[in-house]
């Protein structure tokens, strides 16, 4: 009864949403709960900005370079797709700027009124202006930057009409497809995939919006220093305004789901994770793609309360254990794939809206939320063979919708090395399921996915292959405390796990205090330091997180952090030195 009530609800909230839309993620998937584009907050109305920070809402690219120079300190924003103030907000006062790059007219006009590349056969040719333009010969798209992640692949899986009549597709992408394509290739966001990694590894360029106004084109082989960086750059670099991604020929993928238990499930990784290291300590290249295909495009949801696992597999012709990469995107070599109208350009200030609002009913009865989110969840895994957009999984424009209107919540990603991967489930599942029951703390299931090495300099995966643990705090919000117990799972994840978290979502303040990239990163983060040092030397882009902090010695003695920088990045000669002040 309580989870017909609860479905209800978020029908009728649903209903509400699309009579009153002003979010910028399409005419199915739009809601009211957004701050944006009028108010600085994330998606649900939280996280927000101080009242005297601008909001930037750019009508063309030009428009957007100049608000650049205009403000010394500048952010972009695309849907609010996030869970970290510090970093979300270009700053705390009136010099400090937000661009939303959906308000662009091409944009906006697309996003209200999704077009069908039928048109362009009608018309004989695309328009050379649209924001989405396909590049078959080259199995490329180029995309504006805030256009929303589901929309590319709907165009994509319509484009039939020229050289490929099964469409296109992305060749992996997230479970969450109603952020802006640069928000998701920015923050390295991903499904999961052991031969294509994150969004970022299917990048094949970018145009950045520079410090000083300027536009800096970049490719793999135009600058690969700086394209590792800007590849997952997290907004520190400059304004995206443009990427082109790899797509890839649908095609039909047989999808197959497995309910077991979470010890089976963990067992299943630990095995997988033994069978990578010790192909590993031998060099053995084609044990470690066989260990790694057995978690290629694998989707797994724990629910935690009922210590169940849906575990969803995909198959397809030519998928074998060859078919993985080591490496996704290398630093050196190749990749491993070839009514929504809004104002006109303007800066102001931001407009007040409330937030979605929490209920004490979601604080109790844990296995019954869980169970119901579960069955919420089943239809989508179902047997059966589909082509790729289908198959793969992702939420619906009306599950984004229901989500976001229903109940406010945080989102946590943790990312754990392959290596510790089945270990740490086990580990930390012993305290999950122990005396504390710190499963108590869990509504919905743990989104559990994984990915290959991609050498983007801050990409969680940058040193070897990631399980994820995507988890959704629903308590604190409603509550107005802290979820102890889902805050002590997260520290067991980084603590005994040493996982990172993902750049666009909560826990930073409470799991990464006094953050130092240089540990934490230790082979990357002085490359990125030395792209900042190139594009972005005053810290226009450097949003309110103090974590943004380089410095080195050399022999021993410390130096300006610049001087050991180089047109490869940071030089071999120098070290990173620890964080002192925090």
């Amino acid at each position: 009864m309580a989870a017909a009530c609860v479905l209800f609800l978020g029908l009728a909230l649903l209903g509400a949403a699309s009579a009153q839309s002003r979010c910028r993620m399409g005419p199915t998937a739009s809601h009211t709960a957004c701050g944006l584009p009028d108010e600085l907050a994330n998606f649900q109305g939280y996280h927000e900005c101080a009242d005297a920070v601008k909001v930037g809402k750019p009508a063309a690219v030009k428009d957007i370079q100049q608000m650049v120079t205009a403000f010394p300190r500048v952010k972009a924003s695309g849907v609010g797709h996030s869970w970290w103030t510090e970093q979300f907000c270009a700053g705390d006062d009136a010099n400090s700027l937000n661009i939303v790059t959906t308000e662009l007219k091409s944009t906006l006009d697309f996003m209200a009124a999704p077009v069908n590349p039928k048109r362009w056969a009608d018309a004989g040719g695309v328009d050379p202006d649209f924001p989405i333009q396909v590049n078959e010969d080259a199995r490329t798209v180029t995309v504006a930057a805030g256009i929303t992640q589901r929309r590319v692949l709907d165009y994509l899986a319509d484009y039939k009409y020229w050289k490929e009549p099964a469409g296109w597709t992305l060749p992996a992408f997230s479970w969450y497809i109603d952020q802006t394509i640069a928000g998701a290739v920015s923050t390295a966001s991903h499904g999961s995939s052991m031969r294509f990694s994150s969004l970022s590894s299917q990048l094949r360029g970018l145009k950045l919006v520079l410090a000083n106004g300027t536009m800096l084109e970049l490719t793999p082989n135009s600058n690969r220093h700086l394209f590792m960086a800007a590849g997952a750059s997290v907004g520190r670099l400059g304004v995206i305004v443009e990427v082109t991604m790899a797509i890839t020929p649908q095609k039909a993928v047989r999808r197959t789901t497995r309910e077991m238990t979470y010890r089976d499930f963990a067992e299943q990784i630990k095995r997988v994770q033994d069978a990578y290291a010790f192909s590993r300590a031998r060099g053995d290249r084609n044990g470690m793609r066989a260990a790694l295909s057995q978690l290629d495009e694998t989707h797994a949801f724990l629910a935690l309360p009922s210590a169940t696992v849906l575990r969803t597999d995909f198959a397809y012709l030519e998928k074998e254990p060859a078919f993985v990469l080591l490496n996704a995107f290398p630093a050196d070599g190749e990749p491993g794939v070839q009514a929504m109208s809004g104002p006109q350009s303007s800066v102001g200030p931001q407009a007040e809206k409330p937030a979605v609002r929490g209920t004490d009913r979601i604080l109790s009865g844990a296995r019954t939320w869980s169970t119901f989110y579960l069955s919420q969840v089943r239809p989508k895994l179902s047997n059966g063979t589909f082509e790729s957009r289908r198959a793969f999984l992702s939420m619906s424009d009306s599950e984004t919708a229901a989500t976001a209107t229903f109940l406010p919540y945080e989102q946590f990603e943790a990312a754990v090395p392959l290596e510790r991967a089945g270990s740490c489930l086990m580990e930390v599942g012993n305290e999950i399921f122990g005396r504390d029951r710190l499963w108590e703390g869990f509504r919905t299931p743990v989104l559990t996915r994984f990915t290959t090495e991609e050498d983007f300099y801050l990409s969680p995966a940058t040193d070897g292959p990631m399980m994820w643990l995507n988890m959704e705090d629903y308590l604190s919000r409603s509550s107005g405390v802290p979820n102890d117990k889902f805050h002590r799972t997260m520290a067991l994840l980084r603590q005994r796990c040493g996982a990172r978290l993902h750049w666009g979502k909560a826990g930073w303040p409470e799991h990464a205090k006094c953050f130092d990239g240089g540990k934490e990163y230790p082979n990357t983060w002085g490359h990125f330091g030395c792209a900042v040092q190139e594009l972005d030397p005053q810290a226009k882009f450097a949003s309110e997180w103090d974590g943004w902090v380089w410095a080195a010695t050399r022999d021993g003695a410390s130096v300006p952090f610049a001087s050991c920088c180089g047109p490869a990045g940071f030089s071999p000669a120098c070290r990173l030195a620890p964080r002192t002040k925090c």
